[in-house]
Order: C-alpha cells, then structure tokens, then sequence
C-alpha cells in the first residue's frame, strides 16, 4: 500500500509545519515585534486581586486556553471542506496555522497585556474610537447567537444518532457538580479529586455504551434519526441554563477541567491512528481535488473553503479568551508565546486529525455523525479491532458533545454580559436581566436550529467567527503601527481574513434569500419541517436567516471601514518624526 494514500502523510506534514511555525516563525516575531520582558510587571502582577487577575503558570494557562478555546470549528469544518476534496482541505489548514492562526490569539493576548489586560471592546474602543465599541458589541450578539445555533444544532444530531452520548454527558454533569464541591467547598487534594472524576466519567461511557437508550430517532420528529427536530434540544438547553446562571466553581471550572482529560486522549488516539495507518491498512476515500465550485448551498472554494473550517484554522473566539481572560492570568511576557501560540498550534492539530478522521469515510452527504464513524474506523484497528468499535464509536461522540458543551456554557455568560452592557440604562433594561437574558441566550439559536440547514448555518457561523478574527488581527496591527513597529504579520493576514469572509456571509445572505423566495428546501432535514409545518414554516426560518445575516453583513462592512480609516491615521503617524 502507498504510504501516501494513507492519513500518515497528512498528519507527518502538519505536525513538521507546526514544529516550524512555533519554533521558527513564531519565535522570530516574539523576539522582533513583541520584545518579551521577563521582568516587566505583567497585569496579574500590577492588579492581582484573586478574581480575574492573578498569576498562573505557564502549562496550567496553557491547559486553560486550549480547553476555552477548542471546540466543535476543527471538528465538523474539514468534513464540510471535503465537498472539494481533502487537498485544499489540507493546505488551508496547515497555511493558517503557519501564517494567521496562531498569530491571532498570541498577538491578541499580548496586545491586552501591554494594555493593563483590558479585553476586546475597551481595546477596539481605544484603538479605533467608540462607535468601534459600539459596533463590536452589536456584532458579538449575533456572532453568540450564531455559534450557540451551530454547536446545538451539532449536539442535538449526534445525541439523536448516538443517545449514550446523553447519559456520559449527565455523568459529566454530575462529576462537575462533586468536583467543584470538593475542591472549593471541601478543599480536598485534586489529584484524588481528579482520579474520581475520570473514575465517573469512564463509568458514563460504559453506561452509555450499555445503556443506549432510547433508540436513534425515537425523541426525533418523524423519527428519524440525526434531525435536528429532536426533543433532546429541552435537556441540553436546561444544561446550559444552568451553567450561565450558577457560579463558575459549581459546575463551568469543574465540567471543563474534567472534559479536559478525554478530549486529550481523543486527540492522541487520533494522532496514533494517522500515523499507523500505513500498518492497519486505512486509505483514503476521498478524492484530492473534487473542483472549485462546490454546492448551491455552499458556494464556490473561495470563500466557502476559508470559513468552513473555523478555529481548525483560526477562529475570532480566540481573541475574547485571550483579551478577556488569559491575558489577566499570564505570569510573565516570556509566557505569551507557549500560553497563545502553543495552545493554538494544538488545537490546529485538532483540525488536522478530525481531517484525518474524515478522509477515511466517503458519505454520500456531509452530517456531524459521520465524524465518530471515521474516527472509529481510524482508531478502532489499534484499540481492539471490531469488538471495541461500539465503545470506541461511542467515545467519540461523546468527544465532540463535550466539545461543544464546555464552550456553550462559556458562550451562555458571554452572551449575558454582553446583553446587561447593551441594554442596561434603556427602555429595554429587561433584557439584560441575567435569567431573561439568559433563557434568550439559548431559546432564540433554536430558530437557526429550525432552518434543518446545518451547513449553512454553519457557514453562516464560520463567516462571522473569522471576521472577528480578521477584526482582530487588524486592530493588533493598528496598535503595532502606532508603537513604530512592522505590523505586515498581522495585518495581511487580517485584511484577507475580513475581504474574505464578507463575501462568505453575503454569499449566504444570497442563498437563504434564493431559498426563501423560490420556496426551496436547502437541506434534505428541511423536508421533516415540510412535512410537520408546511412550506411556509421552510421559507420563515430561512427568511429569518436573511435578515441575521443582512445585519452582520452590514455590521461587517461598518467595522472594516473604521478598521481601515484607524489604520490610515496609524502609518500617517507613523511615518511623521517623533517629537
């Protein structure tokens, strides 16, 4: 058997080019652009107060940022890529991580460093001026609303397909809410704290994988399964009321510590089966280059491929963890490169073995169920062959809704801080009361949810998630310029990043407004709705879609003018003597 037909060869690359990028490339740009001092005061040290700002080591806050800033975008966006074909896939997945992925969420951590650890909207409020702030705001409310939608969405199928992951998941839940007791109320050792949560959560996955009920599709309307009609979407949100709305040491710090643990075996186990490929024999099963023009509904490669594969490649999220939170705990500023460039570089290599997992299934259609189907054909081979296939199977569905899980629950207090900062002092004060706010943070995404068009709204999310990234890596380059420092790194990769995903959005601003107006059905999904509602129900939920993603558009089209007048005025600046 060719050994290049085999995810050996994929996986060899990206992790030499990761090697490269954070021992070559990024290195250089921490010892030329940022200029790390040991021994200046970081904000942990200048405001400690033991709440946001307080020193942390450099694996520990490693550790942290991979774990808020992994999630379901390196998982589900290489299968969707595959509509043409594993190689641009690939290349834009190993380009992002050499030129733009890791450089977004070390650059944004930095900035807010040197900025007494303020967090994106202080930041671009400052640096581009308060309509700025004002516009960014109105932004992240539909960029939570959007991300919330897509990774239900995603946990509601696989849920539905695979109901073992459900009860792992409560087991999760349950291991949380002991962990958290435990350690903060108890004040017991956490290596045997940590040993009975892993101790808890094996024995989920192996009552899941016994207790498989009920059966595929049975909460499904029309029962079938891997619809996103499904009443498990009542548990799920009720979850992730709970994490908004309690403290963060009952159930978000514990729940994603304890997650932290099988995703890492998750992502070993898929690395280990990539590279032994050649030996078990797993090819490749689909094509390299299926050509540029995609689906209706996808659209063409550029820009389709670019927003597709959110936070395997880059992902605007990142900013907010590192601005926000990470930036308030760095010890030292020699921290900043293995704390942003490591933690990204790894989660870069959760896109490359989820691509890995992909190319050894060739579906007739994309659908997040098929990811633990690769996975299990991937790994199965090393870890006991066909009798370990349902556990294995298993194991990774529930990878994924840990995935997303952990991040929704962060997304949920995002979300409510941002809707208390909006609407606070106006008319409309309810709504940034935290349990409306709250409740709304998660019932309204039900309404993408409703559109049965995963891809789009996938799409739709991946576009806004990498304008902000694009958003961020210009206002870096802004503060650069005003410092007299080269900002070319961060600022190319920013332009392209913003130009880019513009056209992704209004190209599916285009295909929901086809859709609606023609009463076409986007995704096989949407005939479940047909035939429960009608096509008037179709053609409202996709409606809805047009006017969501006509205001990010424009809100789009605002913050990248500003951007750009900010950033005349900083080389205009620049290039005057100092004074």
């Amino acid at each position: 058997m060719a050994i290049h037909n085999t995810p050996f060869t994929l996986v060899a690359i990206g992790l030499l080019i990761y090697a490269l990028a954070y021992w070559g490339y990024s290195r250089a740009i921490d010892r030329k652009i940022w200029q790390p001092d040991p021994a200046r005061p970081t904000p942990a040290h200048m405001y400690t107060d033991g709440v946001e700002f307080f020193p942390v080591g450099r694996y520990v806050l490693y550790g942290f940022q991979f774990n808020s800033i992994a999630a379901l975008g390196p998982i589900l966006g290489p299968g969707i890529a595959l509509i043409f074909g594993w190689l641009p896939a690939f290349l834009w997945i190993i380009f992002a991580a050499l030129l733009i992925g890791w450089v977004q969420d070390y650059s944004a951590l930095f900035l807010s460093v040197r900025n007494e650890g303020k967090s994106f909207g202080p930041l671009a409020y400052e640096l581009i001026g308060p309509t700025a702030r004002k516009l960014l705001l109105g932004f992240l409310l539909f960029y939570f609303l959007l991300i919330n939608a897509a990774f239900i969405f995603v946990v509601a199928v696989v849920i539905d397909v695979f109901p073992s992951s459900f009860w792992s998941l409560l087991f999760l839940v349950v291991a949380a809410f002991i962990t958290g007791h435990l350690v903060f109320n108890v004040r017991m050792n956490i290596l045997a704290v940590t040993a009975l949560a892993i101790a808890l959560l094996v024995v989920g996955i192996v009552v899941g994988t016994l207790f498989a009920w009920p059966p595929p599709g049975s909460l499904t309307l029309g029962g079938k399964p891997g619809s996103p009609y499904t009443l498990w979407l009542v548990p799920v949100v009720i979850i992730l009321l709970l994490g908004s709305l309690l403290p963060l040491p009952r159930l978000i710090t514990p729940m994603n510590y304890i997650a932290y643990y099988p995703v890492i075996v998750a992502i070993i186990a898929l690395t280990v089966g990539a590279l032994a490929s050649p030996l078990t024999g797993i090819e490749l099963a689909v094509p390299a280059f299926k050509g540029f023009e995609g689906t209706f509904g996808s659209g063409p490669l550029w820009p389709a491929l670019f927003v597709a594969i959110a936070c395997g490649a880059i992902s605007g999220w990142h900013s907010l963890i590192s601005t926000g939170i990470s930036s308030r705990q760095l010890d030292v500023e020699t921290d900043a490169r293995p704390v942003g460039a490591g933690a990204m570089l790894t989660e870069n290599t959760v896109g490359l073995t989820a691509l890995a997992a992909w190319v050894v299934l060739a579906p007739e259609r994309v659908s997040p169920v098929i990811f633990p189907q690769g996975a299990t054909k991937l790994v199965a081979p090393i870890a006991g062959g066909e009798a370990a296939a349902p556990f294995i199977s298993t194991f990774f569905s529930i990878y994924m809704v840990f995935m997303a899980i952990t991040i929704l629950t962060i997304l949920g207090r995002y979300w409510r801080v941002v809707m208390a900062e909006v609407f606070s002092g106006t008319s409309l004060s309810i709504l940034g009361n935290k349990y409306v706010a709250s409740v709304l943070g998660f019932v309204l995404p039900i309404a993408f949810v409703l559109t049965g068009s995963w891809i789009n709204i996938w799409l739709y999310f991946g576009g806004t998630n990498q304008l902000l990234a694009g958003f961020a890596l210009t206002i870096v380059a802004v503060y650069l310029l005003q410092q007299r420092k080269s900002a070319s790194y961060s600022l190319i990769p920013g332009i392209f990043m913003m130009i880019t995903t513009l056209a992704a959005i209004a190209y599916q601003v285009y295909v929901f407004t086809v859709a609606t107006s023609q009463a076409m059905l986007l995704h096989p999904t949407q005939n479940i709705l047909k035939e429960a509602a009608g096509i008037g129900a179709v053609q409202a939920v996709n409606g809805f879609s047009v006017v969501v993603g006509v205001i990010m558009f424009i809100l789009g089209i605002a913050m990248f003018a500003l951007l750009l007048k900010a950033l005349s005025r900083a080389k205009a600046a620049a290039v005057k003597p100092a004074q």
